[in-house]
C-alpha cells in the first residue's frame, strides 16, 4: 500500500509537499479551509535556495512569467528623501543564486497547477481533531468526515491549527510591531523600481508593479499602537497618521485605500519550537518555524521543508521515524539561521533609536559593493549549497 499523507493547508508549503509526495509514489490528501484557491497575496521575493526549489519542480519559467519587472531596488531615508543605496535585481539574482519578485498568490497558483492533477485537494474543510496511535493518525474534518493516514503534516501557517492540536499552544514569539500589505489600482507615476523608505521604527516598501498598480508593504516597530482590524478606511487613516513624515509617494499609495479594498495585517512574530515532529505528525513552513516576513526567506524555507520531508521519506519509505528524524535534523538548523536573520532585520530596520537609525543609513550609503554583496549573501544564507537536500 502506498504511504498516505494528510496535509493541512493548500499554501506554498502544502502544495509543494503534495507535488513531491506524488513524485515518490505516496498518496497526498490536502485539506484547506478556504473555499477555493485564493488569488490574494502580498509580494514576495523568492531568492537563492527558494529559486533552486522551483527549478527542481520544473516551474521556474511559470514563476518568472508571473514576476514583476522591477529592475532595481532603491533605499531612501524617509525623512530627507535621500537615496542611500541602489541595487539592480540582476545583481541580486547573481549574488543570491536567483531572485524572483512576484505575489505569493502567483507562487501558490503555479504550485496548484503543478500538483492538482495528482492530489486530492479538498477546499472548505479543516481538521478539528487529530488522534495518533501506533503507526497511524486519524483526523476528523469540519464536515464530519474522518480520514486515517500514515502521516499528518501541518502546513497551515503561523497560526497553525495542527500545531495547536498536536503540540499545544504558546510557540509564537512576538518580535514587536506589525506588518501591513496593500495592493492598489492607481496611476502612481513611480519609476518601475522597488522604493524602500527607512525611518526610525518604520519602513515602507513601494512596488509599482504596473503603471496603474502599486503594492505597499509597511513595517511598524514595537512603539506604535496596534492597527485597526476589519476596517479598510480606518486602516488607511492609521497608516497615513503613522507614516505622516514619509514622502508624498508613500502618502499617495496609502491614501488610495478604499472601503472595499483588501488590507492584510499581522503581528511580527516567529515560531520557535523545540521539536517540529511528534509521532506521526510533522510541521513544515510557517507552522513549524516562521522566520517572519522580515527574514525574506519564509517561502524559500517552506519550499525547502517540503522537498526535504519528501526526500527523507523516499530514502526510508518503510521507516517513518527515521524519515522524520532526518527531516528535522537537516531543516531545524536552516530555519534557525533564517530566524536569526529576521531578528537582525528587526533590530536594524525597526530600531526605535534615532542614533542607530542614522548609523544604519550611513552604513547603507558608504559600504563598498563587494562587502555589501557578501553581507547580503550571509543574511539570506545563500553561501550554503543544497548538498543536504536530495534530488527527489
Amino acid at each position: 500500500m502506498p504511504l498516505k499523507v494528510i496535509v493541512s493547508g493548500a499554501g506554498v508549503a502544502g502544495l509543494s509537499l503534495a507535488h513531491w509526495l506524488a513524485r515518490i509514489g505516496a498518496t497526498p490528501i490536502v485539506v484547506e479551509r478556504a473555499p477555493h484557491v485564493q488569488t490574494l497575496g502580498h509580494y514576495i521575493s523568492l531568492k537563492g535556495n527558494g529559486v533552486e526549489m522551483v527549478r527542481r519542480m520544473g516551474i521556474f519559467d511559470a514563476c518568472e512569467a508571473r514576476s514583476a519587472q522591477l529592475e532595481e531596488v532603491r533605499l531612501y531615508c524617509a525623512a530627507s528623501g535621500r537615496l542611500l543605496r541602489s541595487e539592480h535585481t540582476a545583481t541580486l539574482a547573481k549574488t543570491l543564486g536567483g531572485y524572483i519578485l512576484f505575489r505569493r498568490a502567483d507562487l501558490q497558483a503555479a504550485l496548484y497547477d503543478l500538483s492538482a492533477e495528482h492530489t486530492d485537494i479538498r477546499f472548505g474543510v479543516q481538521i478539528v481533531e487529530a488522534h495518533a496511535d501506533t503507526g497511524h493518525v486519524e483526523v476528523t474534518l469540519s464536515d464530519g468526515t474522518t480520514e486515517r493516514a500514515d502521516l499528518l503534516v501541518g502546513a497551515d501557517g503561523i497560526h497553525s491549527a495542527v500545531r495547536g492540536l498536536a503540540f499545544g499552544p504558546d510557540f509564537e514569539r512576538p518580535l514587536g510591531g506589525y506588518y501591513i500589505t496593500i495592493t492598489q489600482t492607481l496611476h502612481h507615476g513611480l519609476a518601475p523600481v522597488v522604493h524602500s523608505y527607512l525611518s526610525t521604527g518604520r519602513m515602507v516598501n513601494l512596488l509599482p508593479v504596473t503603471p496603474d498598480t502599486a503594492s505597499a508593504v509597511v513595517y511598524l516597530g514595537a512603539d506604535v499602537d496596534a492597527p485597526p482590524r476589519n476596517d479598510a478606511v480606518a486602516m488607511r487613516d492609521y497608516l497615513l497618521a503613522t507614516c505622516a513624515d514619509f514622502p508624498d509617494d508613500v502618502h499617495n499609495v496609502l491614501g488610495s485605500v478604499g472601503a472595499d479594498d483588501f488590507v492584510f495585517s499581522d503581528a511580527i512574530a516567529q515560531i520557535d519550537m523545540p521539536r517540529i515532529t511528534r509521532g506521526r505528525v510533522a510541521l513544515i513552513g510557517d507552522a513549524a518555524h516562521c522566520p517572519t516576513f522580515l527574514s525574506g526567506m519564509g517561502s524559500s524555507l517552506a519550499l525547502q521543508d517540503a522537498h526535504m520531508l519528501a526526500g527523507s521519506i523516499a530514502r526510508s519509505p518503510d521507516d517513518l521515524d527515521t524519515s522524520l528524524a532526518r527531516y528535522e535534523e537537516v531543516m531545524a538548523p536552516i530555519a534557525c539561521r533564517y530566524r536569526d536573520s529576521g531578528v537582525r532585520a528587526h533590530a536594524a530596520f525597526l530600531t526605535s533609536s534615532r542614533v542607530k537609525a542614522r548609523i544604519r543609513d550611513l552604513a547603507l550609503r558608504l559600504t563598498p559593493e563587494r562587502v555589501f554583496e557578501r553581507g547580503v549573501r550571509r543574511f539570506f544564507d545563500s553561501e550554503r549549497p543544497l548538498a543536504d537536500l536530495p534530488s527527489t
